[in-house]
């Protein structure tokens, strides 16, 4: 094989390689905030709630302190007894290693 064809098998395998680790990285995170997802509604629900609407909000927007890379914030609008209510969820991503311990906040 020439130098050249052999350079650019080398780079297109690179290439795919990176194209593959995205698409498993895109969809190992999406399948944790299903998990996620399953997770808030369940919560809400033993509070005898209904979850409205569910966002990722950034640490800044949170009422937590600490917040890591390794959080994900969630702001969950939910109704219970007719009134529109507030939680707050950090939860883990475990994408990295710099992350606080899961927790609830309700207004």
């Amino acid at each position: 094989m020439e130098a050249t064809t052999k350079s650019k098998v080398v780079v297109i395998g690179f290439l795919l390689l990176a194209v593959v680790m995205g698409l498993i990285g895109f969809f190992g995170m999406r399948g944790a905030n299903e998990q996620h997802v399953q997770e808030i509604k369940q919560v809400i629900a033993t509070h005898q709630g209904e979850v409205q609407h569910i966002e990722i909000v950034s640490q800044e927007d949170s009422p937590f302190g600490e917040s890591g890379k390794g959080n994900t914030v969630f702001k969950i609008t939910y109704a219970k007894d007719g009134k529109t209510m507030t939680a707050w969820y950090r939860a883990n991503n475990y994408s990295s290693i710099i992350k606080e311990k899961e927790a609830w906040i309700f207004e």
